[in-house]
């Protein structure tokens, strides 16, 4: 079982993956690239450490993986920024290595709910076998370990319990660097820890003869370990989880002593902030393995400049009619967005070699829609034609803000006289601004519908809807050049058509607006695309307010399967 979480770990950060069962603890180790990949091998203990059962160790190994666990930046930090070495340099990065078990298992848990209540037996267990007679409670991280382990009523009594108790609170859901952050923060503590034993150890030494047999054996453990740690628990010197070695730890914690607490406070939540995206952002990850992110090599996604952007509010509020008659019940489901992966999902992906992305438990939506909207933006929409592509989509996503089942996304394309294709993608109403037939990246003035349909057919498919819709607004004139030669217009609708059927094979719900005069429409070739219903004409919106919402009502009626 745990090789398929293996799998998904691998792609997520472009890795090979070994796994070992032997040695007593469990450990990973990273060996630089190999072939293009990150190569990592994890140990798995055998037998099973105490406590621990096999599945969960590696789970928790291939965690620090994931979520890349800074620890030589830590190691560059506590030796080189802080001074720290020996006892010292081990009992913080044994603090650090418990907050950052506490980060991570927090992020896997997020990812896959069924393991945050793996790691909260096993943190059960091993609180269990903690004995709490013989181990040095004050130390601050085996107090740590007591409250991470469930047994923090045996310590609560303890001096800066509260301390330790928040920060395991703190980095929880934090980002890369959350748990050196949390550290940042209880350093001082650590401190006067470190500083007070070393006081009192002082004090006994220079009674000599005077000492007690209690105080006698107080010194004579502190000679042996002043810092131990439960190290049953504990892997001391943890490898990278994919760092470059000598990587430098973040600019903003280098020099503790220039730190406010204000300053801390802020850190921390805006690594609790940055932590939220954290497993959104590995879903992408694995979303790139489907197929519109492979870019065909003639198209190449470019910037555009910011426009005006203006809504038709009037329209809005008749869309948005329209789009509620659309909500469905809510149920579970397999698909490209949810709360938590499932794996046998993903792995039948890798099977198939494509669709990587629909792995996620999806319990918000059954039916939904789904819809794509392809602008022109080539040369001949510049000027009121584009303005009014732009009022229009600006209209839409406005129309569907406060509906959770419709989905929306966009993009803006145009060609070269070499068959380049620039796109660029309008993922939400504040992208919309780029709807813009100029760009820094060059000028793209021609129009290749073709890639339209395809492009925006491969976002559709990863997109969520049971209900899938692709709307295509252009002038309607198609053109493409090859190799700097412009292709006959006979020969290139033959190319759209065998594009469009590559469209509908995502979805039969493909309609065309066109933005042009009457007249110009009535000789437009890109009717013979779009026939019948599937095209409708729009010339000035702000004077066919009416017209537009019934319009598109009915084609949505129509043509919704």
């Amino acid at each position: 079982m745990f090789v398929k979480y293996a799998n998904v770990v691998e792609v997520a950060r472009n890795a090979k993956i070994i796994i070992k069962h032997y040695g007593n603890t469990n450990c990973v180790s990273y060996h630089g690239i190999v072939d293009g990949k990150h190569s990592f091998k994890i140990l798995s203990a055998t037998p099973n450490v105490k406590g621990i059962e096999k599945f969960v160790g590696i789970i928790h190994e291939l965690s620090h993986v994931l979520f890349q666990s800074p620890f030589n930046a830590t190691k560059k930090l506590l030796a080189d920024h802080w001074g720290l070495y020996g006892e010292k340099y081990q009992l913080f990065f044994n603090i650090f290595n418990i907050l950052e078990d506490q980060r991570i298992e927090s992020q896997m848990g997020k990812m896959y709910l069924k393991h945050a209540g793996r790691f909260n037996k096993t943190t059960k267990k091993l609180g269990k076998l903690l004995n709490m007679r013989t181990l040095a409670l004050d130390n601050p991280a085996n107090m740590l370990l007591a409250i991470r382990f469930q047994r923090g009523n045996d310590v609560k009594k303890l001096k800066n319990f509260d301390v330790y108790d928040k920060a395991l609170k703190d980095v929880v859901l934090t980002d890369k660097y959350g748990a050196l952050r949390v550290l940042v923060s209880i350093k001082p503590y650590i401190d006067e820890w470190m500083n007070d034993k070393e006081n009192y150890k002082k004090q006994l030494e220079n009674k000599e003869n005077m000492r007690t047999n209690e105080e006698e054996d107080n010194l004579r453990k502190m000679h042996v370990d002043t810092y131990k740690t439960r190290d049953d628990f504990q892997e001391n010197n943890r490898e990278s989880s994919g760092e470059e070695r000598g990587v430098e730890p973040p600019d903003d914690i280098s020099d503790v002593d220039m730190i406010s607490k204000d300053e801390l406070n802020d850190m921390i939540e805006k690594s609790k902030e940055h932590g939220k995206d954290v497993v959104n952002d590995i879903f992408e990850s694995l979303k790139d393995d489907g197929n519109y992110k492979k870019l065909p090599k003639n198209l190449i996604i470019i910037k555009r400049h910011n426009e005006k952007v203006t809504i038709d509010h009037k329209i809005a509020k008749g869309m948005f009619k329209v789009f509620k008659t659309l909500m469905m019940r809510h149920n579970e489901f397999i698909d490209y967005d949810g709360d938590e992966i499932d794996v046998d999902s993903y792995i039948e992906g890798v099977i198939r070699g494509n669709d990587m992305g629909r792995c996620r438990i999806n319990q918000k939506v059954v039916h939904g829609v789904s819809i794509v909207i392809s602008i022109d933006g080539s040369n001949s929409m510049e000027g009121e034609r584009i303005n009014t592509a732009r009022k229009l989509v600006a209209t839409m996503f406005e129309s569907i803000k406060n509906i959770d089942n419709v989905n929306m996304k966009a993009n803006i394309w145009g060609g070269n006289t070499y068959g380049r294709v620039g796109m660029t993608e309008i993922n939400n109403e504040n992208d919309v601004k780029h709807v813009s037939v100029r760009s820094p990246d060059g000028s793209y003035y021609t129009t290749p519908i073709h890639m339209a349909l395809e492009y925006s057919g491969n976002m559709l498919k990863q997109m969520k809807g049971s209900k899938k819709m692709m709307i295509i607004i252009t002038d309607g004139m198609p053109n493409h050049f090859n190799g700097g030669y412009h292709i006959a217009m006979n020969t290139y609708m033959k190319s759209c058509k065998k594009s469009l059927l590559k469209a509908m094979s995502v979805t039969p719900n493909i309609m065309c607006i066109v933005v042009q005069d009457e007249y110009s429409y009535k000789h437009n070739p890109v009717r013979t695309l779009f026939k019948g219903t599937k095209v409708m004409n729009v010339n000035n919106m702000s004077k066919a307010n009416e017209r537009v919402i019934k319009r598109f009502k009915k084609m949505i009626i129509n043509n919704i399967d």
